[in-house]
């Protein structure tokens, strides 16, 4: 499908369906891409978050579809790879896929972004947030239903001055998304009356950083910022605990809440570590027990939440373009319409009997299971908060319920 071809299906999606011709058209309905890792490094989340995914699409299809088409997710693997995500980025645009909702990874999402821009094709991580703040000028709106990184490395510096953490290293890896996380934690925290004792740029990809714990232990480093991918984490939290004398408390930005790390450190390594991660508003039991009657059993993991939420605004925005008489509201600035007042609320659970009354010309807004969804004009999301976890015999435990 053609990038004029596709822009015309943002505004008017049931006309481009049928009216743009392509040698890879879908064979029938709406193709949503979903970008997840099913294999590599990061892969133990994968499948939950899919089925989340599937989950949102299923209430849609429910309620109607969109404006009668019924929406289809089309999944391909990162393989946890910046390289072959991009491939699989590029498949998907090729496919004809009117947005791709992923992936797991800052880096990987930033790889991938100009591809997708450049196909016509809207982009939603749920995940990840924004490197910077939100800027007032942007060529291609990127949608993220996290916090940004400014606001989750600020919590962090809060998190470490509340526990008194006298001297700090913070070390974070090259991706933009975590040297500003970590630029951020490091300025609050001296900010706060805090002490960075170290501040260092990690190698993402090397294979020892015995050198940054013995930089550390020489700067009389007590504890810990880290902003890294798990693996790179876990090689440096189990090279500090054999190799330094004092074990410092570790501070952890949202993509190290994850059992792949707990579970590749030595026992102990973390124990009573804090992090900070994207907060969930509904802590009821109504989606989980929903997730579980549809998956056999299987339970939404934090992640879950955010999946659900972006496939959820996508339709809701999906259904205000379609319903648009003149044609002229894109998807980009439906995104916008779908993610707040005015209008009246939809919950989660009311996804499809909604997509109906939308299709009716009521004036609707998704209101999410992870808080007001408020977007700012390039994407970022304006009204995200953070919660606190911690790390208890081996096991992650969200302070915030």
């Amino acid at each position: 499908m053609s990038i004029e071809c596709r822009r015309v299906a943002l505004s008017a999606l049931l006309l481009a369906l049928t009216g743009c011709s392509s040698e890879k058209e879908p064979a029938s309905g709406i193709a949503i891409g979903l970008l997840l890792p099913f294999t590599g490094s990061a892969s133990a989340t994968a499948s939950n978050l899919e089925r989340a995914t599937l989950y949102a699409a299923d209430r849609i299809n429910e309620g109607g579809g969109i404006a009668g088409q019924k929406v289809r997710i089309v999944s391909r693997d990162t393989h946890s790879d910046v390289v072959r995500g991009r491939r699989a980025a590029e498949q998907l645009a090729a496919e004809g896929v009117v947005a791709v909702i992923g992936p797991e990874s800052a880096e990987i999402a930033e790889a991938i972004r100009p591809a997708l821009a450049a196909a016509g094709v809207l982009f939603l991580s749920p995940l990840v947030g924004a490197a910077a703040e939100p800027s007032r000028v942007c060529d291609t709106p990127w949608f993220r239903l996290a916090p940004s990184a400014k606001s989750l490395g600020e919590a962090l510096a809060k998190q470490a001055t509340s526990e008194e953490a006298p001297r700090v290293a913070v070390l974070y890896s090259s991706s933009p998304y975590d040297r500003a996380l970590g630029g951020a934690a490091a300025d609050r925290f001296i900010t706060l009356g805090g002490e960075v004792a170290l501040q260092l740029q990690l190698n993402p990809n090397a294979q020892s950083y015995a050198s940054v714990v013995s930089a550390a232990t020489d700067a009389g480093v007590t504890d810990v910022i880290l902003a890294a991918s798990p693996r790179a984490a876990a090689i440096l939290i189990n090279e500090f605990d054999g190799l330094s004398r004092e074990k410092p408390r570790w501070f952890l930005s949202p993509l190290l809440k994850t059992d792949l790390l707990v579970q590749n450190v030595a026992p102990q390594a973390l124990e009573d570590a804090l992090g900070v991660a994207p907060k969930i508003y509904d802590h009821s039991e109504e989606f989980p027990l929903a997730f579980s009657k549809r998956w056999e059993g299987d339970q939404p993991l934090e992640g879950a939440y955010f999946y659900y939420d972006a496939m959820a605004l996508l339709a809701v925005a999906l259904a205000k373009a379609t319903a648009n008489p003149s044609g002229t509201l894109t998807l980009d600035r439906a995104m916008l319409d779908a993610a707040g007042p005015p209008g009246e609320g939809v919950r989660w659970d009311e996804l499809d009997a909604g997509l109906e009354r939308l299709s009716e010309g009521d004036d609707l807004y998704y209101t999410g299971l992870t808080g007001p969804l408020s977007l700012e004009r390039c994407g970022s999301r304006s009204t995200g908060a953070t919660e606190d976890w911690t790390v208890r015999n081996g096991a992650i435990l969200d302070l915030s319920k």
